[in-house]
């Protein structure tokens, strides 16, 4: 097994400039990718990142910096997506002629579930995708364009291939990229525990009117998660809950999940509701809500987490009704179809199967 040196991060966002940080002040050789030149010749320009946080503040300098796909991913021992959801499919699309047997291939965030293996199939690929966790491994923000903050490095990361009887094997490669790593049996594992779906589109549907009169001047989470709206955040958490036991996956409840991702406190967990986990998570307290309903909070969270969610509750018959009322109304404000354009079970590769075929998709990788 090759250990992993030099590392492709197919995304030049939050995420992929946090991770970029991060890998380089630990030793690896990083190839940054970003595919708007926008993004990408700012910190091209000065040759690399600056940071400040957790991991102290300073500069690290990238080796690679560039908008040329196979340029990134040649030679590299692991090629890592740290892109919003919506990006996944194109991105894998854009690196599958250029992907060897040898590099192992990783999502982060990884609720894709089976679109990006569905993808490399019908690419002609039988390439193993891993998927980090159901979040980035870093709760961070660019804040200049050449420059990220880093306010927490995730203490545990939920880790799952496709399929999943490969993954024990692939969480050897990838644990020295991301140490808090914790396998799990399948990625639907992992999808079950993308969180980011249950508070963020409720706590920002609810504040659309605040944010919209102060241009986003509250703190998303702090100021936004009051108690009231904090009891809709409950509701997704039970009915999330639900649909994953049908699906034989052992999940932890919102609270549990993420006081062991140390993005709250023991106060937190022991409250148990969405008001006190979110009052008590010092990394998330200064964050900004938005500026505009165009935002990943519904154009991610929604397409990409509760639409799964609801599509997998209806084949096990499970009901969904807060769920499925906040697709409704974020669709009709945002006037998108996200039912259409989101992680449907065709787009998943599961269309017409049953949840106990599903499950054997992505233990075994066929049926």
């Amino acid at each position: 097994m090759k250990h992993v040196e030099r590392v492709a991060i197919m995304g030049a966002g939050n995420g992929g400039c946090a991770a970029a940080v991060d890998l380089v002040l630990r030793g690896y050789d990083v190839r940054l990718w970003g595919r708007s030149p926008s993004t990408i010749d700012p910190i091209k320009a000065g040759g690399g990142l600056g940071y400040e946080g957790v991991l102290g503040e300073g500069f690290v300098r990238i080796g690679l910096i560039t908008n040329d796909a196979a340029e990134a991913v040649s030679g590299a021992d692991a090629v890592l997506i740290m892109a919003p959801a919506q990006a996944h499919e194109n991105i894998t699309a854009l690196v599958a002629p250029y992907l060897t047997p040898e590099q192992v291939f990783v999502a982060a965030p990884g609720q894709t579930l089976t679109l990006l293996p569905h993808t490399l199939r019908r690419l002609g690929h039988s390439h193993p995708v891993t998927c980090v966790s159901s979040t980035l491994p870093y709760i961070c923000r660019k804040i200049d364009p050449a420059r990220v903050k880093i306010s927490r490095v995730s203490a545990k990361l939920r880790f799952a291939a496709f399929p999943g009887k490969n993954t024990e094997v692939l969480a050897e490669r990838v644990r020295p990229l991301f140490p808090a790593i914790h396998p799990v049996p399948t990625v639907l594992d992992t999808l079950f525990l993308y969180t980011n779906a249950i508070h963020h589109p409720p706590a920002f549907l609810c504040n659309i009117g605040r944010m919209e009169s102060t241009g986003g001047d509250y703190c998303h989470y702090y100021d936004g998660i009051t108690p009231s709206v904090g009891k809709l955040i409950d509701q997704l958490d039970i009915e999330r809950l639900a649909i994953a036991t049908a699906y034989e996956c052992r999940i932890d409840r919102l609270s549990e999940h993420f006081f062991q991702m140390g993005y709250t406190d023991e106060k937190g967990r022991a409250g148990g509701t969405a008001y006190d986990v979110f009052h008590n998570s010092e990394p998330n307290r200064w964050i900004k809500a938005p500026t505009s309903i165009d935002h990943r909070f519904f154009n991610e969270d929604i397409p990409f987490g509760l639409v799964p969610f609801s599509e997998l509750a209806r084949v096990a018959q499970v009901p969904t009704p807060v769920t499925d009322a906040v697709i409704t109304l974020a669709s009709s404000i945002a006037g998108k179809a996200y039912r259409d354009t989101g992680l449907n079970l065709e787009k998943m590769g599961v269309k017409d199967l049953t949840a106990r075929e599903v499950r054997r998709l992505v233990e075994e990788g066929y049926l």
